[in-house]
């Protein structure tokens, strides 16, 4: 599973792609030689999230099991939650004034590192009330616990809000109200510490905020074993907490590996021998790899180009070969989502997939591109449908 690869026509590019911007001699490869066609990840009716298209692309339906990313991530950092508490996503944030508002400037705080991240956290759990409880997840990205049952309104992630104010997106209403109060006392204590008024010595940006965000549908319906699902044993390779928490609440298996970050500089090497070792104890393995996402809701094209040439590179040759020379493994390559570098936002389009061998034969498309969502041979309204037919051989 692939995050990034699709976009939308870029006018400054003469009208293409990142993904047809890119030489990818190793999806084109896959493509000409496997069954390929398109999935709608995103239901209709869901927001186009994470959450969403990693639960269809597991099997799951997402509207059933939307959890909502922090309760998936507590279950992937070990945090034991009781009944009236309620985890958030709390990410560290760059906020930027303008004359009426505050603008959202950089949603992963310059990419704060992990260490860094841990000691800003520790000062938060110093300053705020004992109720409040933060665990460190990755980088920018981490946890916090309220004494809370639910909240009705889906809070904004604050990916979806890169370039606008955030006035109108705070959380709203009185069961929110706390929520406020956190944000603003965690600006307060942001501004005093000792990192960042050395930053701003520096002529740095400033770690000024905190978002909080994740609380899904205040479902506690949790998806069933994969395992008893479909009769398979499964593990997965992924540095996103997100998906390491719904693998986990299914019963999967998933490895750490080391220099796997999720973004443009892991180890795509070490994931991928990761990949293949697990393929000795389990029947599927899902290789889950985020790289080119970052870059796409950054907004950086030609950043988002040099990532997928590092992907088809070093995660779809690597994992031809292996199948080649394995002769019993069949291979998957399917995108969870747009990402789309011209809106830095996720879309509900369909995404191309491409199955390798297959057991229909090769379709006549020479390239993987956008245009695969038209000219394949295999279309599937939701993803656990693709994830059904596929684990059935039928394709």
């Amino acid at each position: 599973m692939v995050n990034g690869l699709t976009d939308q026509p870029i006018a400054e590019k003469d009208n293409q792609t990142p993904l047809q911007l890119a030489d990818t001699p190793n999806l084109d490869r896959l493509t000409s030689q496997g069954r390929c066609g398109s999935v709608q990840t995103i239901p209709e009716d869901l927001p186009a999230e994470n959450g969403t298209s990693y639960l269809s692309l597991l099997g799951y339906d997402p509207a059933q099991y939307n959890l909502g990313p922090a309760r998936f991530e507590a279950q992937a950092l070990g945090v034991e939650l009781k009944d009236d508490e309620l985890p958030l996503c709390c990410d560290f944030i760059m906020l930027q004034s303008s004359h009426n508002d505050m603008i959202l400037k950089d949603f992963t705080a310059g990419q704060l590192s992990t260490d860094n991240a841990r000691l800003l956290l520790g000062a938060l759990q110093e300053q705020i009330p004992d109720e409040v409880t933060f665990h460190p997840g990755a980088g920018y990205h981490n946890l916090m616990v309220i004494k809370k049952t639910a909240l009705s309104d889906r809070l904004m992630p604050p990916h979806e809000l890169v370039g606008e104010g955030i006035r109108k997106h705070m959380p709203q209403g009185e069961a929110s109200r706390e929520l406020v109060y956190l944000m603003n006392q965690a600006q307060i204590i942001l501004h005093n510490h000792p990192f960042n008024q050395a930053r701003a010595k520096n002529g740095e940006d400033v770690i000024n905020s905190v978002w909080f965000w994740g609380n899904g549908n205040g479902t506690h319906d949790l998806p069933p074993a994969f395992s008893g699902r479909f009769g398979k044993q499964a593990a997965v390779i992924t540095a996103s907490l997100l998906m390491k928490g719904i693998a986990k609440t299914a019963g999967m298996r998933t490895p750490e590996v080391k220099g796997a970050t999720g973004f443009p500089d892991t180890d795509y090497q070490a994931k991928v021998s990761a990949a293949l070792n697990e393929l000795e104890n389990n029947d599927v393995v899902v290789l889950h790899v985020a790289a080119a996402e970052m870059p796409s809701l950054l907004g950086n094209i030609d950043d988002k180009t040099l990532t997928i040439e590092d992907v088809d590179r070093e995660i779809v040759a690597p994992l031809m070969d292996a199948v080649d020379q394995r002769k019993d493994v069949t291979l998957l390559l399917v995108e969870n989502h747009m990402s789309s570098v011209n809106l830095m936002r996720y879309t509900k389009s369909p995404v191309p997939f491409v199955v390798y061998p297959s057991t229909q034969g090769a379709d006549r498309v020479e390239q993987f591109n956008e245009e695969m969502v038209l000219s394949g041979s295999e279309h599937f309204k939701s993803g656990p449908a693709l994830i059904e037919a596929y684990l059935q051989g039928k394709l």
